[in-house]
Formats: structure tokens, C-alpha cells, sequence
């Protein structure tokens, strides 16, 4: 059965109004506990990956699908709900999972977090604001970016 309020609360996991305050909270977190790299980490990787979003979509001007279930404007690849929710997501489960000492609960904190992505990477494909392609699309682009970001900032440490 089709709950659309389900699939419009998983789009929410991904969306400016959360994550913005979410990135913020996170940074500060990490400044809070001496872990500069990781508050970096944190505010390009999200920032930069909503602009790389942002240039990429223009880019390619690629038109969303027409029947779309809830009104959108922009063009549709990649997705910036699955860029948002893999950088996110990711990063969270990096940084907070670390602190986390008991490995069971670790491990459901980290399977929740890839829950998470993969659940709103999935609604956006059921509100049909996007093609699949644009969500894996969005994934890849949003892992790679995290990589790119953490290697760059590996070497700006070791100099």
C-alpha cells in the first residue's frame, strides 16, 4: 500500500529545513570536542556538496519526471535529497559512531544511518520527483565527493 505522508517523512530525513540545523549541530559538536578535521569535514562536505548539486543540475538540465506527486521546480539530476542524505548520513555515522563504545549499538547506529539514505533516495523515486538514475546518481556523486573531501583534507594535515 502507498502512504504518501511515509515516503514525504523520508524526504523530510534529507531536506534543507533538517539538515541545515543537522550540519550545524554536527560542527559545532565537533569543534565542541577538539575534532577540527571532522568539523571541516562536516561543513564543506555538506556545503560544497549541495553547491557541486546545485552546478551539476545546471549542468545537465535534465527535466523531472511529469506526473510528479508533490509540486517541484529544478531539474532533476542529480538528486540532492540522495547527495544530502549519503554526505549526511554518512558523515554522522562516521563521526558519532566513533563514540559510540558498545559495537552492537554501533553497528545499529550505523545500519539506521544506511537505512536512512537508501529510504530517502527510495522516496523520492515513489513521489516521482525523480528518476532512479538521478538518486544512484546522487549516491555516487555524494560518496565521491566525501572521498574527495577527506583525502584533501588528510594531505592539508600531514603538510
Amino acid at each position: 500500500m502507498f502512504d504518501i505522508n511515509f515516503w514525504l517523512t523520508m524526504s523530510f530525513l534529507a531536506s534543507a529545513t533538517l539538515l541545515v540545523p543537522g550540519t550545524l549541530l554536527l560542527s559545532s559538536y565537533c569543534f565542541y570536542a577538539k575534532k577540527k578535521k571532522e568539523a571541516i569535514l562536516v561543513l564543506v562536505g555538506f556545503y560544497g556538496g549541495v553547491a557541486l548539486s546545485y552546478s551539476l543540475k545546471r549542468i545537465f538540465q535534465i527535466a523531472r519526471p511529469e506526473d510528479h506527486l508533490v509540486p517541484i521546480d529544478g531539474y532533476s539530476f542529480p538528486s540532492g535529497h540522495a547527495m544530502s542524505a549519503v554526505i549526511f548520513y554518512s558523515l554522522l555515522a562516521f563521526i558519532i559512531g566513533k563514540e559510540i563504545k558498545n559495537k552492537s549499538d554501533r553497528l545499529i547506529f550505523i545500519i539506521a544511518n544506511i537505512v536512512i539514505i537508501l529510504l530517502v533516495g527510495l522516496s523520492r523515486v515513489m513521489l516521482k520527483v525523480h528518476y532512479l538514475t538521478d538518486v544512484i546518481g546522487g549516491y555516487l556523486i555524494g560518496l565521491l565527493w566525501l572521498f574527495v573531501i577527506y583525502k584533501i583534507l588528510g594531505e592539508l594535515n600531514e603538510k
